[in-house]
């Protein structure tokens, strides 16, 4: 990591870091959004319609079930801004694009509306791998663990849940590793007849054969910290925050019934 570091920065000094900053950020509103609202109301409905049949919750594998459907949603809306990121920071591309922006329009002319979701099949493998195994990891400690045993200390539950999700998000890494590098060489190359890589496990067989398991994994490090990191700081948000917002509109809700109530009386 630290050589690739030095090699950006003789390339492009510090501005060559950010390459493709714009299209990163401004897909993380579609993606969790679609991640974390579909997590929640998969669990949700599966809870509701096939709940464990002794405590009456969601059932352990239902937990990776909703995280699966977490990933296909979370792919759709990340997919388009992937592929301009990709592009903008990809080496073949380096010179042909000014901007961000710049990289869409030419994409879109030269590709059209499909060009933005090059590389979906690798993309929906990578995300609901990891997806799938986050959230149904985390949502089966929290049950069997956190909320067992919890802790009086509100800094030390959060530093708990917080180190248990770096260490299940750094482990999911290893799974969805692979369909990284392959979604990033999908989406760097130009379509065309001439396309070395068209389907996502052919595509992984070739890696191995041509450049051996190790190719899988390159840029390992930053992805698992970022992953496991990054992603355990936007789930307890959202953990946190759907609590507070349900709290604070229950007693709303009694209210108005309350309301209803009289007015049937009267």
């Amino acid at each position: 990591m630290g050589v690739v570091l030095r090699d950006a920065l003789r390339e492009g000094g510090i501005a060559q870091l950010y390459r493709g900053a714009l299209p990163e950020l401004t897909g993380m509103i579609p993606r969790s959004t679609g991640a974390l609202a579909s997590l929640e109301f998969s669990k949700r409905w599966l809870r509701q319609h096939a709940p464990d049949p002794v405590t009456g919750q969601l059932q352990a594998r239902h937990a990776y079930l909703a995280g699966a459907v977490s990933g296909v949603c979370e792919s759709l809306g990340f997919a388009p801004f992937q592929v301009i990121k990709v592009r903008m920071v990809a080496q073949e591309h380096l010179n042909r694009y000014s901007s961000s922006f710049d990289c869409a329009r030419q994409l879109l002319k030269a590709e059209g509306p499909k060009g933005l979701f090059i590389g979906l099949g690798p993309t929906l493998w990578r995300v609901t791998v990891w997806n799938t195994l986050y959230y149904g990891t985390m949502h089966n400690i929290q049950t069997e663990v956190f909320d067992k045993h919890p802790l009086s200390n509100p800094v030390l539950s959060a530093a708990r849940k917080m180190a248990t999700g770096m260490i299940v998000g750094m482990t999911a890494t290893i799974f969805n590793a692979p369909f990284d590098v392959i979604k990033s060489r999908f989406q760097s190359q130009e379509r065309g007849p001439n396309q070395k890589y068209r389907y996502t496990l052919p595509s992984l067989a070739t890696i191995i054969r041509e450049e051996g398991v190790r190719a899988l994994y390159k840029g390992f490090l930053p992805k698992a910290l970022l992953l496991g990191i990054g992603q355990t700081i936007g789930y307890m948000v959202f953990s946190e925050a759907l609590g507070f917002y349900s709290q604070a509109l229950k007693p709303r809700a009694g209210a108005a019934a309350e309301g209803d109530d009289a007015t049937a009386d009267e």
